[in-house]
């Protein structure tokens, strides 16, 4: 038995440890909600005659605001508590029946009492409330402990215990299952709780002068044989201990804040508990006890102090604070009581003695005079004056812990409105209880009972603030729009609980709504220690606020830094090293889309199919449109990283016909595409259409684009409503024609580059004085006209390109590429061309890319499938070569209409004698 209790103790003791040190509060949840906010970045930059066109997409800052949830539920463990009280209620029957008659009788009728208390008849058997399963309880329990105690005499302990655990076993099964309330072994398990309380305070009682005694002890038998006058140290540990346990109860009632050290009650009662084990060892060997045998003395003992571990611990972890505070007090009144009239015990008895270096130790309960039973008595009438003291604190404490109790109960089977009515009236008569108020809030918004919540958060506040329940009616505050409200809230929380990481962080988010950017940023960077949560929301902060220059940490292993990292190194325009894995993603929605939107902004590490296939699977399952748009646009963004033009553009088309509310948009970011390639013609249409449907994202060079491409009308027309000028090198005289100059020549060749043939871009290419400007013309020949050129051709351009200034460009370099090009067997266009086109991600992805598409045209072996490639490539590109292979390929695969219609569709920008020419050439 003794090796049960032990290991009852130990167990009991680990969780009481566990619960109050690592546990703490949890039962009130307080996580990190996640919310995002959009910033734009550029996706594509792209430089034409020195302006600067950028493809614009949103990035995600992943924001976590802390958010209390409702408190835990954790049925399961109320059961095994609830299973070890039972045990170790039937371990204290055992012992009881072997008590002597009249202690027997005693203690008997201490227990038809306690059961009288012990909430059984809340089973409702028979009808609400009946006796019926008390008078059962009784019957199944203390008759079976009667016949051990007349009838039983020579039996063993573990016979009486395995007697007891059977007949306890069925008493509670019949109860459980005559009862017709819901979960009725939770309904026991958790009242087990009220009676382990009441019997572990007569164990809290009992040990009450342990210290005192254990100290004087241990100072005697080390004052064996020595003589030291060791009274006077006695004395000083026994006041040094009093005034320590008293400014202890002072501080737990909040009555007092000196600065005298305390100590955390529930360690000193482990620490007492311990010692007192051989005090009360020795007690009872040196006077009469109520039981035969000195191991009955322990057991019970041992009995006591695990029934006040697991149950203080159970308070603890379930968020009982005034089932806490009542164990808290009791030991802390008996800590102060007791060792003061033990004190007075042992001088008025052995203070003629103490310092002899006799062995005192052995009669320290056989006193001559002022008996030990005389301090029971002084004991019980300190106790009541601490009571009074106290206002009798522990009543109220007791009954709002029993009203907890059935809220409890009534919470965990979902139950809401009797659980909300029990925590309101359990925290009107106990406001220590934190749980229960912040439950209520929870139960009364869960019931759509909005004023009576807010009401309890309130007075929460008013009367005994809390972390959970500030952030709890801040966040509600802020859902009614009222912001200065919940910010209000949190600063005063503030002030009592100084340097929270959570009100910190929330407060911070609301300053940032606000507009007081620098206060916001100021709080988390002026944090005592920052949490990772903290880290991240700092990082959101300063990118939000363009507070760039601030960022200068490298990234964090926390996945959300990481997401906010890549959105800050996107705004920058800067290549990140991160690299989150787009393959096992989180659940929650927003930091998926967040992960892989700000991640393909800025590179993909894996092939473009995969990441389309896990996008369109996302874009399938069940969720809001804005979520669905949402994917749709971070795959156009996916395919833009690897620049499959072609995919986007029509990708783009489809979601602005299929969210037309959003279609300006769309057709803007299209518009923008198309003038990096540039198409200005097409551009042209595609941004008319966006300001038709309230676009309105547009700069002077989007005017100069749309004048160039034949649209100077629109380009008026948006100048006038949006009142956004020309760019400056746009002049015109009072005629109102445009006044040249290098800059306007240049936009006026580039606005037609993809339709020429050879001696009108070569021409142009003359015509260009600029050096910065021809240089760059030079550069675009060769990526959209190389295949045009001949070897002259491109060695004119070519030395120009390498003799510009600032060139990084070598002869190797642009010959690998012409190469390339012109070779159908060449497999490489050179490190540098293949580091910046990435040709072996597809030469068709984009058509704006025509030596690349001439290219795959050459190579691919498969006739229909050249067919399918030219037909996708002059979807968008007018290239004539482009076109005139598109009708030779047509004519091959018999297909002649098609390469007929298309023949009398260039003649929209060719001559006649040009597309002979095409012909006699080509076909």
């Amino acid at each position: 038995m003794k090796g049960l209790l032990l290991t009852l103790v130990i167990i009991g003791g680990l969780c009481f440890l566990w619960s109050v040190f690592y546990w703490g509060d949890n039962i009130m949840p307080i996580v990190p909600g996640i919310f995002k906010e959009a910033i734009s970045v550029p996706i594509k930059l792209s430089s034409l005659g020195g302006e600067l066109f950028a493809v614009d997409m949103d990035n995600f800052l992943v924001f976590q605001q802390f958010e209390s949830l409702s408190p835990s539920r954790f049925p399961l463990v109320g059961k095994v508590y609830g299973a070890i009280a039972w045990l170790i209620f039937v371990i204290g029957l055992s012992l009881i029946s072997t008590l002597k008659r009249n202690y027997f009788i005693a203690a008997a009728g201490a227990t038809m009492l306690l059961f009288a208390f012990s909430g059984v008849n809340g089973l409702n058997i028979g009808a609400i409330s009946s006796n019926y399963a008390l008078i059962g309880l009784l019957a199944g329990t203390l008759l079976p402990t009667v016949a051990l105690a007349f009838y039983a005499v020579q039996w063993g302990i573990w016979s009486r215990f395995g007697l007891l655990l059977v007949t306890t076993a069925i008493t509670l099964f019949t109860l459980i299952s005559l009862s017709p309330i819901s979960d009725p072994v939770l309904w026991l398990a958790e009242n087990a709780s009220f009676i382990a309380a009441i019997s572990g305070g007569l164990f809290l009682l009992h040990i009450g002068y342990v210290f005192v005694a254990g100290t004087s002890v241990f100072l005697i038998r080390l004052n064996k044989g020595t003589g030291i006058k060791i009274s006077w140290h006695i004395l000083l540990v026994a006041f040094l201990y009093f005034l320590w346990v008293l400014f202890t109860l002072l501080s737990q009632m909040g009555s007092i804040n000196l600065p005298f050290p305390t100590v955390m009650p529930g360690l000193l009662m482990l620490f007492c508990g311990v010692i007192g084990h051989w005090v009360i060892k020795l007690k009872i060997e040196q006077s009469p006890q109520a039981y035969g045998h000195p191991a009955i003395g322990e057991a019970f003992y041992w009995t006591g102090f695990a029934m006040v571990l697991w149950t203080w611990a159970y308070a603890q972890f379930n968020g009982n604070q005034p089932l806490y505070e009542f164990l808290t007090h009791i030991f802390l009144y008996s800590q102060i009581v007791l060792s003061v009239l033990f004190s007075l015990y042992l001088f008025a008895n052995f203070s003629d003695v103490l310092n002899s270096g006799k062995d005192v130790d052995k009669v320290l309960f056989k006193p001559k005079f002022f008996a030990y039973f005389h301090m029971r008595i002084g004991a019980i009438m300190g106790l009541v004056v601490m009571v009074i003291f106290a206002e009798a604190v522990i009543g109220v404490q007791l009954s709002a812990a029993n009203t907890n109790i059935a809220a409890d109960y009534y919470y965990q089977v979902e139950k809401p409105l009797e659980a909300a009515i029990l925590y309101e009236n359990s925290w009107e008569l106990y406001r220590k209880n934190d749980k229960a108020k912040n439950a209520a809030a929870h139960l009364r918004f869960g019931l759509n009972q909005s004023s009576l919540g807010m009401e309890n958060l309130t007075q929460s506040f008013d009367f005994v603030p809390n972390v959970p329940n500030i952030l709890f009616l801040a966040s509600k505050l802020f859902q009614q729009e009222k912001l200065p409200a919940a910010m209000f809230y949190l600063q005063e929380g503030l002030k009592f609980f100084p340097n929270n990481p959570y009100l910190i962080n929330n407060l911070a988010l609301l300053q940032s709504r606000a507009g007081k950017a620098d206060d916001a940023i100021s709080l988390l960077e002026n944090m005592e220690s920052r949490n990772v949560t903290a880290e991240a929301n700092l990082l959101a902060l300063r990118a939000k606020h363009g507070k760039l220059d601030q960022i200068i940490e490298r990234p964090s292993k926390d996945l959300v830094t990481q997401v906010n990292y890549l959105a800050t190194q996107n705004l920058q325009g800067n290549l990140s090293e991160t690299n989150l894995n787009t393959e096992s993603l989180p659940d929650n929605q927003i930091l998926k889309n967040s992960l892989l939107r700000n991640q393909w902004s800025n590179h993909a590490s894996r092939a473009l199919e995969p990441d389309l296939a896990l996008m369109d699977s996302l874009i399938a399952q069940p969720q809001m449109s804005f979520e669905e748009l949402e994917y749709r646009e971070t795959r156009v963004i996916r395919s833009l990283a690897d620049n499959h033009i072609n995919e986007s553009l029509k990708y783009l088309n489809g979601i602005s016909q299929q969210f037309p509310q959003s279609a300006g948009y769309y057709h803007g970011i299209a518009g923008n595409v198309l003038i990096s390639q540039l198409d200005f013609e097409k551009a042209a249409v595609d941004l008319e259409i966006a300001f038709q449907k309230g676009y309105q994202t547009f700069q002077p060079q989007h005017l100069a684009v749309m004048y160039f491409a034949g649209k100077a009308p629109l380009a008026l027309a948006i100048k006038e409503k949006l009142g956004i000028p020309f760019p400056e090198w746009m002049q015109w005289n009072e005629s109102g024609q445009l006044l040249a100059n290098d800059k306007v020549r240049y936009f006026e060749i580039l606005s037609m580059l993809h339709r020429q043939m050879p001696e009108d871009f070569l021409v142009g290419f003359d015509l260009i004085e600029n050096p910065t400007l021809k240089a760059e013309f030079a550069y675009l020949i060769l990526l959209h006209k190389m295949h045009w050129l001949s070897e002259a051709d491109f060695g004119k351009v070519k030395n120009f390109i390498m003799t510009a200034p600032n060139s990084t460009w070598t002869e190797s370099d642009l010959d690998a590429w012409y190469a390339f090009v012109k070779d159908e067997n060449a497999e490489s266009p050179g490190e540098k061309i293949a580091k910046l086109f990435r040709p072996d991600l597809g030469l068709e992805r984009n058509a704006y890319w025509t030596p690349l598409v001439m290219k795959k045209i050459s190579q691919e072996p498969d006739e229909l499938r050249k067919y399918e490639i030219l037909q996708d490539a002059i979807q968008f590109n007018k290239d004539p070569k482009l076109w005139i292979m598109f009708v030779k390929q047509s004519r091959k695969i018999g297909m002649d209409n098609y390469g007929s219609s298309v023949l009398v569709e260039m003649q929209g920008w060719l001559t006649i004698s040009q597309i002979e020419r095409l012909q006699m050439e080509n076909l």
